[in-house]
């Protein structure tokens, strides 16, 4: 029994520094070009910063903040989340890696580095927003749990989607089309909680576990069918 646990033990270890040099690896590359990242913050700065000058004689109702907040999230991110898997593909390095990785840690690597992008992004475009928008929210521990949950369960699902899409030709171009429609439930939910929050609502606990859960879910399934998608040629 101890020994059994012993190797367990040491397997998980062995796992965790993998995931840590499959992390680090595409922190590395991404950040040496930073193409994909500057164009994600440029596209969040100048669509803020837009919005605001447009709208800032009108009195817009928290709703329609709420909508422009996750629009402006959601479609900066898209971007650099496709990329993780895509240039993999274009670069010609998917099948080297395949060979000297594990499906299962290329995934929560690849997982691990788009959520970290995603809320580095929903971190550079909420504070641009309240600020422009001059507007804060009247809870704000409901607000940042609603960011941080819908960011969350966007990044779990456009994660999958990413490795999907590199497969195919279309690639950048697919994945916004096929992200929107299918992000759409998570993206309303957290809409209704943003506005809620910023309106000074009752935290909204159903909700907030409902995008957690969802986002297990979703990453539970990615996890075991990963490698059927990552290993189709």
């Amino acid at each position: 029994m101890i020994r059994r646990s012993l190797n367990f033990v040491i397997r998980g270890l062995i796992l965790q520094n993998r995931i840590v040099k499959l992390l680090k690896k595409d922190f590395y590359i991404e950040f040496r070009s930073r193409a994909s990242i500057n164009i994600s913050l440029a596209f969040a700065g100048i669509t803020t910063l837009s919005v605001s000058l447009t709208s800032a004689t009108m009195n817009l109702p928290f709703r329609v903040h709420s909508i422009l907040i996750w629009v402006i999230i959601f479609f900066s991110a898209m971007n650099s989340l496709s990329h993780i898997f895509i240039r993999e593909e274009e670069e010609g390095t998917s099948i080297f890696l395949s060979i000297h990785s594990e499906a299962e840690e290329i995934y929560i690597a690849k997982l691990l580095f788009n959520f970290i992008l995603f809320i580095v992004i929903t971190v550079v475009v909420t504070p641009l927003y309240l600020f422009f928008m001059q507007i804060w929210p009247e809870n704000f521990i409901f607000f940042a749990s609603s960011v941080f949950c819908g960011s969350t369960a966007l990044s779990s699902i456009t994660t999958t989607l990413g490795a999907i899409v590199a497969k195919t030709s279309m690639r950048s171009s697919l994945f916004t089309v096929i992200s929107f429609p299918l992000t759409i439930p998570v993206l309303w939910i957290s809409i209704n909680l943003t506005a809620s929050s910023l309106e000074g609502g009752s935290v909204d606990l159903l909700n907030l576990l409902f995008l957690l859960a969802f986002s297990g879910v979703i990453v539970s399934f990615s996890y075991l069918l990963f490698k059927f998608i990552w290993m189709e040629q």
